[in-house]
Formats: structure tokens, sequence, C-alpha cells
């Protein structure tokens, strides 16, 4: 299965002429309101932290008006209220308010480092958030070029140390939590990375060293990314970022394997983990081939995933709620290089914050 990808933040390129934008796709209406999930049965397993069910979404918090213009973003599409600056606190503030009325009760902001764009911008999201809006990261800063292993550590010590503190820091169980992503390339000393994501032995190790250093008591929740469960390890709860690939287009339904692999740790060790599912709206990254659109992204197939006009988002619900998740991650509110955002869109308005806000409220059994 292909690694899960992201985009740093694109470089603005000379404006072309722009095309006509695309007619709004029709609403579907939902002719039933989706059945309630139950609730999880008490286990005889270890005791798992009770935490009311949530909602987060991806976040990416580093465009430019020049972003829509680059012929990077999925499929020529932009945000029907206008290409924006992710500096901007009003572009944040309506974020925060589509994402509350489409049920989600967080972002996982994408977060490089200290000092960095993605560093100001979260810490605009944490303070501008209402109660009830709990957000974290999702840390990449052993993503970047320079990027060493002590680098790694400080920038989590960082994080910790300025917001974990924060009360619109998301917790579970008392406790902070902070999603990694790319955990395969994680560097060493002198800022090897190994080669390939087959080599989880050294980068279980890497992590372990650094969880040693920065958090040996087990005061945060450390959720990995990936279909490796070795990382349970040393990490807290696994989610899967990538649900559909090239290679593999019902890969989301793989969602209870993941989940079992979590809860079996559970049993066999006693010790408690999370376990996030992941749905999405559909994938269009064919645009992001092009070579001007460089970015740190692991190179992988491009495709495009038909959104079905609302009906494959729900087929990844589906098979994601049976598995009772701790939380639920959407796949994104804002990724427009893939093509996973919810955002209201000229192409498809606010349809998908609609279908959001009926299947989050499905997960929490209203």
């Amino acid at each position: 299965m292909a690694t899960s990808t992201r985009p740093s933040r694109p470089s603005p390129t000379a404006r072309p002429t722009r095309t006509p934008r695309p007619s709004p796709t029709p609403r579907p209406a939902l002719t039933t309101a989706p059945a309630r999930t139950p609730a999880p049965n008490p286990s005889s397993g270890p005791q798992r932290p009770s935490a009311p069910r949530r909602v987060l979404a991806n976040y990416f918090p580093w465009y430019d008006p020049g972003t829509w213009f680059t012929g990077c973003t999925s499929d020529s599409d932009q945000p029907r209220d206008g290409v924006y600056n992710s500096d901007d606190p009003g572009v944040i503030a309506r974020h925060i308010a589509q994402a509350r009325a489409a049920g989600i009760d967080g972002f996982a902001v994408h977060w490089f480092a200290p000092g960095n764009r993605t560093d100001a911008n979260f810490e605009k999201v944490l303070n501008m958030s209402p109660e009830g809006f709990d957000s974290t990261v999702t840390f990449l800063y052993h993503i970047l070029p320079e990027a060493h292993q002590q680098g790694v550590v400080d920038s989590l010590r960082y994080l910790i140390s300025r917001y974990a503190a924060h009360p619109r820091f998301l917790r579970v169980a008392g406790r902070p939590v902070i999603l990694f992503s790319d955990l395969y390339r994680v560097p060493d000393a002198a800022g090897n990375r190994p080669a390939s994501d087959r080599e989880v032995a050294i980068a279980v190790a890497r992590w372990a060293e650094i969880r040693q250093a920065v958090d040996p008591q087990r005061t945060t929740w450390w959720i990995a990314e990936g279909l490796k469960p070795d990382y349970l390890a040393v990490f807290d709860g696994l989610y899967v970022y990538k649900i559909d690939h090239a290679c593999c287009p019902t890969a989301y339904r793989g969602a209870s394997r993941w989940a079992g692999w979590v809860r079996d740790w559970e049993r066999r060790t006693g010790q408690p983990k999370l376990w996030i599912g992941t749905v999405m709206p559909g994938w269009d990254d064919l645009n992001s081939a092009q070579p001007h659109c460089t970015d740190l992204r692991v190179s992988s197939t491009p495709f495009a995933r038909d959104r079905e006009n609302g009906a494959y988002y729900a087929r990844t619900w589906e098979a994601v709620l049976p598995t009772q998740p701790d939380l639920l991650l959407i796949h994104s509110f804002n990724e427009w290089v893939e093509g996973s955002y919810i955002e209201p869109s000229v192409r498809f308005g606010d349809l998908y914050l609609q279908l959001t806000a009926q299947w989050a409220a499905r997960y929490k059994g209203r």
C-alpha cells in the first residue's frame, strides 16, 4: 500500500488565465435519517478512557491567494467563499464556524516547526476557538529536509510546553493528544532516514528514543499514522491518513482490521490505546503530478476517486462506524492539493458540510 502523503505550502507561480467556474453539483436529499450507532459495550480488557465521541478534521494552514492559480490544486476547483490567505484571522474564524455547524469538534492542524507559519496559525486556531472546539496538531517536523533527531525532540518539547495546557488543546481523559504522520521518515542524529516504510524496526527504535527524551511518563497521547501495528510499542494509538489508493480502490474497507490491531494490542498488553477512524469524501491529486508542483510529499501514483455526489463519502463512514472509534478523523477540511476537502467549494457548494453534519450526528448517537 502506498505511503501516505501531504503537501508543503505551495509556492505561487505566474497567474494564468482563469477558466470558467463549473456549476455546483445538485445536492442529494437523504430520504431517511441515518440510523444511530450503538454505544460500545463494556469489555473485560484494559480500562479504556471515558471520553465523548468527537469528530476532528485535518486542517492545512499554509495557503496564499496565489495557491489556486498554480494549477496544482485539485481539478481546478476553488473555495466558494473566495481564495484566501491562511494567516487571515477572519478566514480561520470562518472555517471554525463552518466546521462547528457541521458537527466537527476540532481541527488536526498540520504543523511543521516552532516559529513556522503553521505554528502561528495553530496558535490562532486555539485562541479563536469557542468552548467545545478543541484542536491538536499533526506533527510534521521530522519530514523537513533539514530535520534531525534532536530537532524532533526540541520541537515536541516546545509544542507540549507552549500549547498542551491551553484550554482549547484536545484532550482525552485529561491527557493532551498529538497526531504524528509519515513515521518512517524520522531522522537519526545526523539527519539520515530509513530508506523506506519497510524499515519499521529502525523507525520504532528512533521514536522510542524520542519518546523517552520528551515524554517518558506518558503524560500525553501520541497517535501514530500508518499500517504498522509495531508502532504501538511506542505510540498510544493508530489512525490511517490515506484510506484509498490508486492500487487499492476499496482500501477504506480495512477499517475493521486496523481497529482490530489496536484492540488486540490492548488485550495482550493491558495498555489502553486509542483507535481513530478516518473518513474521506474523495481524492484527486492528478494536477499535483506536474513538474512545477514540487512539495514535501513522498512520491506515489496520483489518482482520482470519484465522489459520486456523496455516495463514496457515505461508504467510508459506513466502513468505520462499526469499529466504534474513540475519535473520528475527517480527511480533510481543506486539503486542496489532494482533493479531499469538505470546505465549501465552487463545484460542490456546501454539500459536504451538510453530509458531514448528518454523519457526525450518527457517530455521536444523536
